[in-house]
């Protein structure tokens, strides 16, 4: 069974897409998905819109109401929205919807967004620092850790994603235990 999430994680935006342009005269947008599948991200009818970045922006809640696909191209059409300057003024914006609505993960596997800003500790217990972002690289991602090294000097920690790598999370202390050592570092 999943933990229950605390109310911090569960009402934040996770971004899963990107109005790019108006397509036509008829209000219709081209929007960029970044789940996978694509089409995932139309599971959900209503997204939250928002413009500019950080976490204090705005979103605005908005249903989609139609749906096509020209090619690989998704091609969507607001409740509203029914002509080309509407559709300018969401260019754009971030489509994102309230994690608490996103399916929970399998065991052992965590949404990306969940975990940053965790403290990580190694399985031995030495303090590897708070994952800050991850880094994307063509074998697999990295969680990058802002921390210390053996002298107590600030670095990164780049901790390859893999399966099991992280080992525990308590997402109410904010922590995590992950399968790294500070001897890897070097």
């Amino acid at each position: 069974m999943a933990e229950p999430l605390p109310d911090a994680i569960a009402n934040r935006i996770v971004v899963l897409g990107r109005i790019r342009s108006a397509v036509g005269l008829a209000g219709w947008v081209k929007v960029e998905s970044y789940t996978d599948p694509p089409d995932n991200i139309l599971k959900y009818r209503v997204w939250q819109l928002g413009a500019g970045s950080g976490v204090d922006r705005p979103w605005r809640p908005m249903k989609w109401a139609q749906r096509r696909w020209s090619g690989t191209e998704l091609h969507i059409q607001m409740d509203g929205v029914t002509e080309r300057n509407g559709a300018d003024l969401l260019r754009n914006m971030d489509v994102g919807v309230m994690r608490r609505e996103m399916p929970p993960p399998a065991a052992g596997e965590y949404y990306r967004d969940d975990l940053l800003g965790l403290t990580a500790y190694s399985t031995s217990g030495d303090l590897l620092g708070q994952l800050d972002h991850f880094q994307d690289s063509p074998a697999h991602a990295y969680m990058v850790l802002r921390g210390v090294d053996r002298d107590g000097k600030a670095c990164e920690h780049f901790v390859p994603l893999s399966k099991g790598r992280v080992s525990k999370v308590d997402f109410v202390q904010r922590v995590m235990t992950v399968d790294w050592t500070l001897d890897w570092v070097e």
